[in-house]
């Protein structure tokens, strides 16, 4: 199953992993030029997340390894860029606490509900929603962003709640022996969804303009 790592939409995620030691150091001289190549390295990071997935499905490389690996990965980037923003940006401990709080229950909880069964619990919508709110606040703190900071804050705090919910969903069907439920988008909320997305990330694209031009 090991060899699995090195199918593309894995090194992909395994990317996201391996560029934090830069990113880190950036913080750490917290020059201007440092600063934006940890914010351009975040992007890509970010980036990566959904690629891994779009590439596995369309050139079928899609494995229970990488459906496993790809949140373990998002999980990893996070606690690690935590760590450097504690350190080097001010990140309020009490939020980190939270976010880091929620991974190690998810992780711990399905340790103990899902070890000797052959089971694969995928990411869920909700999770890929966390994790983009989660890129978005450390980008913003990384940059020191005041209205990225604050929003992202409120739409983390959101996602953490909900995506629980989801996984406690998930595997309380697991525990009674049932299949993990499988996402079954709505197109209605869908549409919803991207237009709620595509007008907050311009609003957000905007102010962070005006400030990048202070």
């Amino acid at each position: 199953m090991l060899k699995e790592i090195f199918l593309l939409p894995n090194l992909i995620s395994l990317f996201r992993v391996l560029i934090t030691p830069v990113i880190g150091y950036c913080l750490y001289i917290d020059s201007e030029l440092a600063t934006y190549t940890a914010l351009v390295l975040m992007f890509f990071a970010g980036i990566s997340d959904a690629l891994d997935g779009y590439i596995a499905r369309k050139m079928n490389l899609v494995s229970d390894f990488g459906v496993a690996f790809d949140p373990i990965c998002d999980k990893i980037f996070a606690i690690i860029m935590l760590v450097f923003l504690i350190l080097f940006r001010e990140f309020p401990l009490w939020l980190a606490g939270i976010i880091l709080g929620r991974d190690l229950l998810i992780v711990f909880a399905g340790w103990l509900l899902l070890k000797g069964r052959k089971i694969v619990v995928p990411s869920n919508l909700t999770g890929k929603y966390t994790f983009a709110s989660i890129a978005l606040l450390l980008g913003s703190s990384t940059i020191r962003f005041p209205f990225g900071i604050e929003t992202t804050t409120y739409f983390t705090l959101f996602f953490t709640v909900v995506s629980l919910l989801v996984y406690y969903r998930v595997f309380q069907k697991v525990k009674k022996g049932e299949p993990a439920p499988s996402f079954k988008d709505n197109k209605n909320y869908a549409i919803m969804r991207t237009a709620f997305v595509v007008l907050y990330l311009s609003y957000f694209i905007y102010k962070l303009w005006l400030y990048l031009l202070c």
